[in-house]
């Protein structure tokens, strides 16, 4: 086999230790350019719904990547509607008693058309009966197809649009660590944008931002439940602008097939973590959730906030979601974190990247 049939899931798998990491110092050699430090590599074990894969995490420059093996014959998109999930949890069905219990199987195939009619209430509401929600689950994502999909070293966490992380901003003690040089000029402003002078009246009142942006100089984004920021250098970028930065620096963004492959695995799967969509206040609600904010099978990080985009390669697609209000239906709520979803947003041509709203996530195609 040569190097590219290789480093194809089916084979790579199978492969010795020795062996992958013989084959991923050739991979660097040849795809990642001499101007990218490698910082260190470390062999990982990432598992997901019984998917499991053995792969290489890397710090290139350092931020965290992730070697995923390709596929020439993975099936993305969606043409199945709610098969495989729980028609319970779609339609509301006594929502009280089953909050109370912990599901472990899915009902059959079968039991779907009579548990339409579960719902009585007589509505013109297409999310009233499960052909509704199929119908709607199949009309905001991806067409099913097989596509051929390249390995790829990919980053793990997705940045705000136009900015690169430089460190962490203590608000207890006021201080910043990472790359000082960088942090300098701007840390005047943001002190006294995070320690203001405030009269007796006003300290009861205020509060910490969650973002603060000085355009084409900093941006800083608030940790939940800590008492830190991350700090990014920040550039007010086109989409056009930003992909011709990342090519500069060795890197691009993914394609709309390949972001579902490296999200879902090509799995036969509307969602990467399984099935259950109902966060109940239980330890199977809990399970769910770290399952649905852990690393996935490749070992990325997926926002499930729903409060940004991911970007593509093409403008005129993005991922995931960024919703402005709160929606009513369950499959409204969390149709937005499947694999196969497709926003109906689009970046316009000169539109400049809002880090509030969009995120991207750098690659390296492993092609010939």
């Amino acid at each position: 086999m040569d190097l590219f049939e290789q480093i194809e899931w089916a084979n790579w798998k199978n492969l010795k230790d020795t062996e992958k990491e013989a084959l991923l110092h050739q991979l660097l050699m040849y795809f990642v350019p001499p101007t990218i430090e490698i910082n260190s590599m470390e062999l990982v074990n990432f598992e997901l719904y019984g998917i499991k894969c053995r792969t290489f995490e890397l710090e290139l420059d350092g931020e965290l990547f992730v070697f995923i093996p390709g596929n020439k014959e993975t099936i993305l998109g969606w043409d199945l509607g709610a098969e495989g999930l729980r028609p319970h949890e779609l339609l509301g069905f006594d929502a009280a008693h089953f909050a109370k219990n912990t599901f472990k199987t899915t009902l059959t195939n079968e039991a779907i058309d009579s548990v339409a009619q579960w719902n009585e209430k007589e509505s013109t509401d297409e999310l009233t009966s499960l052909e509704g929600i199929s119908a709607y689950i199949n009309k905001h994502t991806t067409d099913l197809r097989k596509v051929k999909i390249p390995a790829m070293i990919v980053q793990k966490y997705a940045l705000p649009a136009g900015t690169e992380f430089l460190g962490i901003f203590d608000t207890v003690t006021g201080t910043f660590e990472g790359e000082i040089e960088q942090y300098v000029p701007y840390e005047k402003e943001i002190c006294e944008t995070f320690f203001p002078r405030l009269s007796a009246a006003e300290s009861l009142s205020w509060s910490f931002p969650k973002t603060m942006l000085i355009k084409n100089k900093v941006y800083l984004e608030f940790l939940p439940e800590s008492d830190y920021y991350f700090v990014y250098s920040h550039s007010d970028w086109t989409h056009d602008e930003l992909k011709h930065a990342l090519k500069r620096e060795g890197f691009d963004l993914l394609s709309e097939d390949q972001w579902e492959y490296v999200v879902g695995g090509g799995t036969r799967r509307l969602f990467r973590w399984g099935n259950e969509l109902l966060l109940q206040e239980n330890e199977s609600g809990r399970q769910i959730k770290n399952k649905m904010d852990g690393a996935n099978m490749f070992g990325l990080m997926i926002p499930t906030e729903k409060n940004r985009f991911e970007l593509t390669d093409d403008r005129t697609i993005v991922k995931l979601m960024k919703q402005s209000k709160d929606k009513t239906h369950l499959i409204e709520k969390m149709l937005p974190l499947s694999s196969y979803f497709r926003s109906s947003n689009t970046v316009s041509l000169n539109q400049k990247l809002d880090p509030n709203d969009y995120l991207y996530r750098k690659v390296i195609k492993v092609e010939g």
